[in-house]
């Protein structure tokens, strides 16, 4: 008996442990899924770019996020008013501290979390379904 509830407490753990106890939702999942092709897509598409020079470095990234956006919106998901709104402020602080100005300091939150497919609690994910 005590074997039996030890190898159910350790299923238990084992099952629970990785995902807490709340399952995504299936929106959250399809998400998830056509991010992951949209960045593998991204990384084949600009597989054969070697950049040597630092241009050429953000020439590729902005290679990257665009092949990543025009993806996404192939599969009808756009950027989030609500992620906007949530980055905004944060945009103007980055700016007023690193001395850039805030279109700069956007750009590069946006380029992060656009790579983020997956909610975090206090932060809206970047990537809004909208259907047509």
């Amino acid at each position: 008996m005590i074997a039996a509830l030890v190898l159910i407490a350790a299923w238990g753990f084992n099952y629970f442990g990785d995902t807490g106890f709340i399952r995504s939702a299936p929106e959250n999942q399809a998400l998830i899924k056509v991010g992951d092709e949209c960045i593998s897509i991204s990384e084949r598409a600009s597989a054969h770019l070697v950049p040597k020079l630092e241009f050429q470095r953000l020439e590729l990234q902005a290679r990257k996020a665009n092949v990543v956006v025009r993806c996404m919106a192939d599969r009808n998901y756009y950027q989030s008013p609500a992620w906007l709104k949530y980055a905004q402020p944060i945009a103007a602080r980055i700016s007023s501290q690193q001395h850039v100005s805030v279109d700069e300091a956007l750009e590069t939150l946006k380029r992060a979390d656009m790579l983020v497919f997956e909610s975090a609690p206090n932060k809206p994910v970047y990537w809004q379904y909208v259907k047509k």
